[in-house]
């Protein structure tokens, strides 16, 4: 919808405890996640959405930008 960040779409599924998720997709490897909705949601009113699947991804990506500035 038009509330989501590109490339995000909906999940049909219900969380564990009736929650919303989305489908990301990793910008490090690619590899598609989930986030809830509410998460998602209040990230995007404070200009900040997670496009990593984990910590590691986002360490890669932080350390290909600091490459980059170099």
């Amino acid at each position: 919808s038009d509330d989501l960040p590109p490339g995000a779409r909906p999940d049909p599924r219900l969380g564990l405890h009736g929650g919303q998720y989305v489908f990301l997709t990793c910008e490090a490897c690619g590899r598609e996640f989930r986030l809830l909705l509410s998460r998602v949601r209040h990230q995007m009113r404070h200009d900040i959405v997670q496009q990593r699947c984990s910590r590691a991804c986002a360490e890669e990506v932080r350390r290909r930008r600091r490459e980059a500035t170099r």
